[in-house]
């Protein structure tokens, strides 16, 4: 998305980008990014509630007509409405995709070795 959005820029229009995740805009150098603490996949809010959804388009199109420099990265404060857990799990499939599913098999097999160097260490 980063350079998807510098790319966009460079051809001289603005971008405001509405992130779940700012600490990414921040590292990857969005040209201005919006913070929102709620669940993946709820990057505007509650579906059905347009209200809450204009509400954070509206902080995003504020922040593109404010932001004076480069790599703006503005959080956004309102709070999920709602049990923040019980959302983020309904976003998550039952079953991991294939892609997930390697990493998480990696990562376990990296974990494991790196406790069986430990426990030769010790």
């Amino acid at each position: 998305m980063p350079v998807l959005a510098r790319t966009i820029e460079a051809a001289g229009i603005s971008t405001v980008l509405v992130t779940m995740m700012p600490l990414w805009a921040e590292k990857y150098g969005v040209p201005r990014a919006l913070g929102v603490e709620f669940p993946f996949g709820h990057p505007l809010g509650h579906a059905g509630r347009p209200d809450e959804q204009l509400a954070v388009i509206r902080r995003a199109l504020a922040l593109l007509r404010d932001a004076t420099t480069p790599g703006v990265v503005e959080h956004y404060d309102q709070p999920w409405d709602g049990d923040f857990d019980e959302w983020r799990k309904r976003w998550h499939p039952s079953v991991a995709s294939p892609a997930v599913q390697f990493m998480l098999d990696r990562a376990k097999e990296n974990a494991e070795k790196r406790r069986a160097e430990e426990e030769q260490g010790s």
